[in-house]
């Protein structure tokens, strides 16, 4: 996509924006801005397709970075309380019912 038409997609979405928050009607806000009805509507039929993509308008996906440590554990049990037993080895059945049971 060339800079121009990247530019003119950041302004008509900016203006879709706008618009969400104006209150008024698509026609409204359309003559208000002088902006051809129909030029409005292909741009809002470009937005609901980006968005509908889970993109933002802008053309970023959110990233959600998970900084918790990676854990080695064989196996873990977390208690109703938050409390967890981890064990960085298999260990027997038996084992767990002697240790839930106390």
């Amino acid at each position: 996509m060339e800079s121009s038409d990247l530019t003119l997609r950041q302004l008509m979405f900016s203006l879709i924006e706008v618009w969400k928050e104006s209150g008024k009607t698509q026609r409204e806000f359309c003559q208000e801005k002088d902006i051809a009805y129909s030029k409005f509507q292909y741009w809002m039929k470009k937005y609901s397709e980006q968005s509908s993509l889970g993109k933002d308008p802008g053309g970023f996906v959110p990233v959600v970075v998970n900084n918790e440590p990676k854990s080695s554990a064989v196996m873990e049990l977390v208690f109703p309380d938050g409390r967890k037993l981890v064990f960085h080895q298999a260990v027997e059945v038996s084992y767990l019912q002697a240790l839930l049971s106390f």
